[in-house]
């Protein structure tokens, strides 16, 4: 019998990395019930040998035995245990493809998918005396497997228990353990000096040994019962290891594999429903699991909100002739009727599909394709419908019930606090409260339910104190006291005169919400305001006049009506009918936005009403504009109507008499309602309406990318005319890249079921060799359409070529002249490249193609998009909101706002083609569109595919269910989009058994709970009785009508509309549609009914190529062309971008002036030509050109992108452009000055940064400096976007225009000439910047903050720090760290490290190198940490000590004076310091603070500007490091760190030399 016939405990089955088969003899051996109960009984013999035995040997031998029984009963104890359990051990597909990986198995060598992976943290040595001790290398294999693949230990196993008996005479049990544990490592040590008998190649063990070890390390945990004696207790307090305890977090988290993944994925919920953001997203937000308020009341908020269409059609809002708008390709829609008598109808239908989606949890998609009936009327016995809902309105209102559920829970919270006062305080009631704000004022909005909560905190404050402090008591927790606002004065004798006014604030609210409602007069006191608030005044009170309490009266009546939602809420209303927009460009904004910007349309703004700004983007860029500190935005509502609305609510508690006491009460309370509503009521009316006004923006944007993105996916693949309707083509993709001299062309063939069958390259398709091997290359595969793709206007030459090429090809074919050429071509195509640039770059296609170069992957993904348009971006999953949609606008939005509506999109898409499932968990390119079929997402899908892998294709649609794959819920939703294919002639249906049988309505789009109508329908069709079909399968007959060629006409004889009109008289509700749409899926089942395949215009070409657009070099703008060559008849140019512009000789000069014979006297290649485009042939991506004077001072310099605006205030901006006229002129007489150096230029600083752009870094433009003529300014590239402007100050200047002898920088660096400056000064600073770029802890930006929290989840208990290029702060790196030892929780901190010539200084500390720096960080956050009493770690070292070898800093001494290290003198510099403590010290800083030394705030970069634009404003620790005063580690007197002044604000002074003030 063989060792092996039991599994261990918690090993599950083996994990074979090579496809070994198991023999056949062990697994009848596992299967043989004999042995198995000779193992149980421990092989006991009978029980007279026994006692026989026992009696000849010795007492110890006899305790030995005893031990090793007991030892077997606990292991086949613990067997069965296990044994339970092994089904709760399974892996999903990711777990084991994650392992694998981590195993070095992701090859194509294995052959066989691993099932199961032991987890428990304790291995059973079966029996120790035949089989070795297992080590970290048997970790992942089984004991089986281990003990085959090595013969020679079989063989040792079988004498070791020979030699076992010989040794146990005369042996203690101390010496026979010591000898077996001998045995045992001379055993392991022999295997590991035979690699390859466990699957591995030598090189591959040299590489696990070097970073592993040999394993020895973790024997402690991988010890059986020899080696540890542990008893039940301890064996059952090991827990399971789990994925998390193995496996990097990020990368657990990247697959989808925690434990809330896979809650969500077990949930029969849609997956989109139990997350509040896309599934997409990174960090899922988990949406509230409580149950729905009840659907009515979530209708009748709702029904008003859907629409413009429902508004004005069924609810009667608008104006006549509102709706449908008028648009740019229908000016005048023709007139809709309303149907206002349908509003109760409407209201239900809202009320329906409102309980389907949050109760029964269907999505939108399956609502919109089977259940639109249920949104629909039927009217004129079955002849027409009304369709109250559409499927954009059904998302909309999906959007408006998940913010009525929050409205509706905030309320609930509300009515649980009111109850628990009325429990208090029995006799307690409040009208006001219970039956009017909570049934109705606080279900109006978010806003106004907040509200409701927070009056009932003002109000009944000392109630809901004693509340929360009774609760305190019974959690015993201590809670500290609390105090209500204006609490005191509430409670004390000025209540008395609060009273006296006579107004109720719930009375007049109730009134002033009332459009109807009659005001109730208030009564007024007997005495006059003074005279009465005298009483209340004077010793022994709190106000010391008459005039101070009636201010601190009316001061508690203004909070309360300020309070009060029912009136906030109608302030909100008036703002939104009655607000206006003004923009005031702030000093900074005058000069920035000119006529250029992005901006300049709303730079003069004045009283724009807020209703215009509905479905506009306009207000996301001005609120940009204003987050740059460029503008001001301003809004409210004009006087007259403020004025009016404070009147009203006068009105509404003022006392009729005429008395001189009314008059004086009626005077406060006037003074009371205009004070709250100017003080209080309209400036938070604002603020929401500026917020209001955002979020619309956000959705109109987001909505229209959405729309955008299903305009580009929701077409069908390339189809040529000789091919048929839903056949896919195959596709050779051409590119040349950039089009550089040294970018070959790169050719991928995919075949049409999307595999690579061809990867090649030619020089070029000119030379007769490669253009043969191209030709080759297209007879030999035969595409049906070749795709062009490309990053420059080159790929425009490609196509020529390629063109030409086919050309031959066909005329070779088919004759020199054949009747018609063209369509014998080959289609030549460009398609949208979107999705190719962003799959070219990605780690998918790195991981799938590692050997595909990077045009080779930007090739695939053309081709995989002409293929399936839909599949190319749903592959791209969250990356899909990098590609741009609406150009200028998607940027403003939150990403994760857009994510959630692209993947609506793709939803609706993917829904509208459906998926054949089988083929598609077969490829996993097509599994990528799984996700987005209704009720599933990432994790369903992937439990989904996991799921069929294991049990194999799925025969029918009730295989979802039987399997187990899904729920009732989720099986609703997705069973009509996920179709089967089977082969419909051989389906041989039997009545018997149909779960077990393909179903032909399973391979249509009909969903499974209208088979019966769809069987019923083509039992009519064929004319058969109920007796003929009667013992047959029930779609037999879809089967024989499917194949009938005449279905068509058939079904075309059904009367629809009167099946569909007594199916709902017999109560099956309204089926006309479904009806209708099972009919079209019977004739057209196949069918894909998506519009053709979209292939781009002209421009949109020439545009993915250049960039350029009609706005941009359309007929009559003014561009700049460079001359290439110069003919007698034509120039030919080159514009910036590449294209061609042709020069006629007869556009050169105007007709007036000397003809001009010959172009060459004029122009000469290289040359800048200054021209008006006269024509754009996009075509053929060249444009023609004119110079003639006439043409050019008719030519337009710039078409704005957004058209002008009419709220523009002319006189404002007819006074700015005077300005700026003035302004050119005063530049325009003075001198330029020149400077001779090859690096200088005329430039601003916004035009030094566009010039930089394009070149390497370290390189410098000089330039003039807006300082003056003894200044310079320098500019040098720091990395891609991110430039430095360093201020030049010349000294010793022999006049005005002349260089400086000295150049000084910062006060502190001086250099005889521009040469010395950039060699020693500006290079010097990129050399230290190159030399981080190289170090280990250097991370892009970008991904810094990430690499560091992976690190610590990865590793708990230590701390990481990394490097950075601070893009906000150029010459400045970032030193991040995280340590969540410390105090933070783990928050990431920054230090920051100014780069200097040859040098890093952080704080005050100069280091030479990286290491250096390292050091002084180290040693700073130590000292940092000892000041502050921590117990934390020092990133990557140990408190106090020095990493380096003896603990010395390099060079002996830290660069200081008295060879200080400066961190360990005195404290991290705080923001804002007075001055200086003294040499080598810095300023004190507060405990827990992260130092800030950059001084004041930075403002961002203004939207179409260069980063760090011109007319930045001047910020303090910018650019060079401040004057130092001559000794190290000293501010000059009188400055705080970062340019601050001693009182923290800076200074005229603050700034400090070099930074990036000098930019204009």
């Amino acid at each position: 019998m063989s060792s092996r016939s039991a599994s261990p405990e918690g090993e599950g089955e083996e994990i074979r990395p090579y496809g070994d088969e198991r023999d056949s003899s062990e697994e009848e051996s596992e299967d043989d019930p004999e042995e198995a109960k000779r193992i149980a009984e421990g092989f006991i013999v009978d029980e007279e040998e026994d006692d026989d035995a026992e009696e000849e040997e010795d007492e110890e031998e006899r305790e030995r035995r005893r031990k090793e029984r007991k030892k077997r009963k606990k292991r086949e104890k613990l067997r069965a245990k296990r044994e339970r359990q092994r089904e709760d051990l399974e892996l999903s597909e990711d777990e084991l493809e994650l392992l694998q990986e981590n195993r070095g198995l992701t090859g194509s060598s294995q052959s066989r998918p691993i099932k199961r992976i032991r987890r428990d943290g304790s291995l059973d040595d079966e029996d120790d005396d035949r089989r070795g001790e297992p080590t970290l290398q048997d970790m992942f294999r089984d004991d089986e497997d281990r003990d085959r693949d090595d013969d020679e230990d079989d063989l040792g196993d079988f004498i070791e228990e020979d030699e076992d008996d010989l040794a146990a005479q005369g042996e203690t049990e101390d010496q026979r353990r010591e000898r077996k544990r001998e045995e045992k490592l001379k055993r392991r040590q022999q295997k590991a000096s035979k690699p390859e008998l466990a699957g591995v190649d030598r090189a591959s063990w040299d590489e696990i040994y070097a970073v592993f070890g040999d394993g020895q390390d973790y024997d402690w945990a991988l010890e059986g019962e020899d080696g540890m004696d542990l008893d039940e207790d301890e064996e059952a307090a090991k827990k399971d290891l789990r994925l998390e305890d193995v496996f990097d977090p990020a990368e657990i988290k990247a697959r989808r594999l925690q434990d809330e993944d896979r809650a969500i994925a077990n949930n029969d919920l849609p997956e989109r429903h139990q997350l509040v953001n896309s599934t997409l997203s990174d960090n899922p937000v988990f949406a509230p699991d409580s149950l729905y308020p009840p659907p009515d009341l979530a209708a009748a908020w709702a029904h008003t909100k859907v629409s413009l269409r429902t508004q004005y059609i069924f609810c009667g809002m608008h104006e006549e002739g509102a709706y449908p708008e008028p648009t740019i390709d229908n000016p005048q829609p023709y007139t809709v009727f309303r149907r206002i008598e349908l509003a109760n109808e409407f209201r239900n239908a809202v009320s329906t599909a409102l309980n389907m989606m949050f109760v029964q949890h269907l999505e939108v998609p399956y609502l919109w394709h089977y259940k639109r009936d249920a949104f629909s009327l039927l009217e004129n016995q079955g002849q027409s419908s009304v369709q109250f809902l559409e499927r954009d309105e059904l998302w909309a209102l999906y959007n408006l019930g998940i913010k009525f559920r929050a409205i509706f829970e905030r309320n609930q919270q509300t009515q649980l606090l009111w109850e628990k006062i009325k429990a208090r305080k029995p006799d307690i009631q409040d009208e006001y409260l219970t039956t009017k704000l909570l049934p109705s004022i606080c279900m109006m909005s978010v806003e106004s339910a907040a509200e409701g909560s927070d009056w009932l905190s003002y109000h009944y404050a000392s109630d809901l104190k004693a509340i929360k402090e009774d609760e305190a008591v019974e959690e015993g927790a201590k809670r500290l006291p609390e105090r209500g606002e204006n609490e005191d004065l509430r409670t004390g004798p000025i209540m008395k005169l609060v009273e006296a006014f006579g107004i109720s604030v719930a009375q007049v609210a109730t009134t002033f919400n009332e459009p109807e409602g009659q005001p109730i007069p208030p009564k007024n006191a007997e005495k006059l305001p003074n005279d009465l608030a005298d009483e209340f005044s004077g010793s022994g009170t709190a106000f010391g006049s008459p005039e101070i309490a009636l201010q601190a009266a009316s001061q508690i009546l203004t909070t309360e009506f300020s309070k009060d939602p029912a009136i906030r809420q109608q302030t909100r209303d008036f703002m939104e009918a009655c607000g206006v927009v003004s923009v005031t460009p702030t000093d900074r904004g005058m000069n920035i936005i000119d006529e250029y910007h992005l901006y300049y349309n709303f730079k003069f703004l004045t009283r724009k009403p807020v209703q215009m700004f509905k479905d506009s983007p306009q207000f996301l860029h001005m609120l940009k504009a204003e987050e740059e500190g460029l503008i001001t935005i301003t809004v409210e509502a004009d006087e007259s109507q403020v004025q009016s609305f404070v009147e009203t609510l006068v009105r509404c508690c003022r006392s009729n008499d005429y008395g001189e006491i009314s008059t004086a009460w009626n005077a406060l309370r006037a003074e009371i309602c205009s004070d709250v509503t100017r003080k209080y009521l309209v400036p938070s009316a604002a603020k929401w309406l500026k917020e209001h006004l955002k979020s619309e923006a956000d959705e109109f944007v987001a909505e229209r990318c959405r729309l955008e993105l299903e305009l580009r996916v929701n077409v069908r693949p390339f189809a040529s005319s000789d091919m048929d309707q839903g056949e896919t083509p195959s596709v050779l993709a051409l590119t040349n890249g950039k089009g550089e001299i040294r970018d070959a062309i790169m050719a991928v063939m995919l075949d049409d079921d999307g595999n690579i069958r061809t990867q090649t390259k030619f020089d070029n398709l000119r030379d007769e060799l490669d253009k043969n091997a191209f030709v080759e290359l297209v007879e030999k595969r035969k595409p049906k359409v070749v795709v062009i793709g490309g990053m420059s206007v080159q790929a425009a030459r490609l196509r020529d070529d390629a063109a030409s090429a086919l050309r031959e090809l066909a005329i070779r074919a088919y004759g020199q002249n054949p009747p018609k050429l063209a369509s014998y071509l080959i289609p030549l195509i460009f398609v949208n490249d979107a999705t190719a640039r962003l799959y070219m770059n990605s780690e998918d296609a790195e991981k799938e193609f590692p050997n595909l170069p990077l045009n080779g992957r930007y090739a695939l993904g053309l081709a995989r998009y002409t293929q399936n348009p839909l599949n190319a971006y749903a592959k791209l999953g969250k990356q899909i909101a990098s590609v741009t949609f609406m150009e200028h606008h998607q940027k403003l939005i939150n990403p994760e706002k857009l994510l959630i509506h692209l993947e609506r999109g793709l939803v609706n898409s993917v829904c509208f083609m459906g998926i054949e499932i089988n083929s598609c968990v077969a490829d996993a390119y097509q599994r990528s569109m799984l996700p987005f079929i209704s009720g599933l997402g990432p994790r369903k899908a992937d439990a989904l595919v996991h799921g069929i892998h294991k049990q194999g294709s799925l025969l029918n649609r009730l295989a979802f269910s039987d399997l187990g794959l899904f729920g009732p819920t989720i099986f609703e939703n997705v069973a009509g989009f996920l179709t089967i294919e089977n082969d419909l002639k051989d389906m041989m249906l039997e009545p018997e058994n149909p779960q077990e049988q393909p179903d032909p309505l399973d391979m249509t789009r009909i969903h499974p709970e209208d088979y019966e109508f769809a069987q019923k329908m083509c039992q009519d069709a064929l004319d058969l009785d109920v007796e003929d079909v009667t013992d047959r399968h029930k779609s037999e007959v879809v089967q024989t009508l499917m194949l009938d060629d005449k279905r068509a006409q058939k079904l075309g004889e059904l009367n629809l509309d009167d099946f569909a009109f007594n199916l709902q008289r017999q109560g099956e509700g309204n089926k006309r549609h479904t009806l209708g749409e099972i009919v079209n899926e019977l004739i057209r089942y196949r069918a894909d009914r998506r519009p053709g395949f979209y292939v781009p215009s002209e421009w949109e070409v020439v545009t993915m190529l250049t960039g350029e657009t009609e706005r941009t070099i359309g007929r009559g703008l003014k561009v700049t062309a460079t001359v290439r060559k110069a003919l007698s008849a034509r120039v030919f140019c080159q514009l910036e971008s590449g294209m061609d512009a042709i020069l006629e000789r007869d556009y050169v000069a105007d007709d007036d002036q000397p003809p001009v014979t010959s172009c060459e006297e004029f122009f000469k290649p290289r040359q800048a030509v200054k021209a008006v485009v006269i024509q754009a042939e996009p075509n053929r991506f060249q444009v023609k050109i004119s110079t003639r004077a006439s043409d050019l001072r008719q030519a337009v310099a710039f078409i704005p992108p957004f058209r002008d605006e009419p709220y523009n205030d002319l006189v404002r901006k007819s006074a700015a452009e005077d300005a700026a006229a003035a302004k050119k002129r005063r530049q325009a007489g003075k001198i330029k000055r020149v400077v001779n150096h090859p690096n200088w230029h005329v430039m601003n600083s916004g035009q030094a940064e566009q010039f930089l752009a394009s070149q390497h870094r370290g390189d410098v433009v000089i330039r003039p400096s807006s300082k003056g003529s003894d200044h310079l300014a320098v500019t040098w590239k720091v990395d891609e976007d991110i430039y430095q402007h360093i201020d030049v100050q010349e000294i010793d200047k022999p006049n005005e225009y002349s260089l400086g002898r000295i150049l000084r920088v910062a006060g502190r660096y001086s250099y005889s000439d521009l040469d010395e400056l950039i060699i020693n000064h500006v290079k010097a600073m990129a050399r230290k910047l190159d030399e981080l770029q190289l170090h280990e802890k250097y991370k892009p930006e970008d991904d810094l903050e990430a690499y560091l929290k992976n690190y610590v989840q990865a590793h708990p208990g230590r701390s990481m720090y990394g490097f950075s290029i601070d893009s906000d702060r150029p010459g400045y790196i970032k030193l991040c760290f995280l340590n969540k030892s410390t105090r933070d929780g783990g928050v990431i901190q920054t230090w920051p490290v100014q780069v200097l010539p040859g040098a890093y200084k952080l704080n005050n500390a100069e280091v030479p190198g990286v290491t250096e720096l390292c050091n002084a960080f180290k040693l700073q956050y130590s000292a940092r940490l000892a000041e502050q009493g921590s117990g934390g770690k020092t990133p990557g070292i140990r408190l106090g000590k020095t990493p380096l070898p003896g603990g010395r800093t390099p060079g002996g001494r830290t660069p200081a004076f008295g060879g200080r290290t400066p961190a360990l003198g005195g404290r991290t510099p705080m923001p804002g310091a007075g001055p200086p403590q003294g040499m080598g010290r810095t300023p004190m800083q507060q405990p827990g603070m992260t130092p800030n030394p950059y001084g004041a705030p930075i403002l961002q970069q203004g939207y179409g500007m260069p980063s760090h634009g011109y007319g930045r404003s001047q910020q303090a620790g910018y650019g060079m490091p401040p004057s130092n005063g001559g000794g190290y580690g000293r501010q000059p007197p009188g400055q705080g760190y970062g340019g601050m002044t001693p009182g923290g604000a800076p200074g005229p002074s603050a700034r400090a030399p070099g930074m990036n003030a000098e930019r204009a």
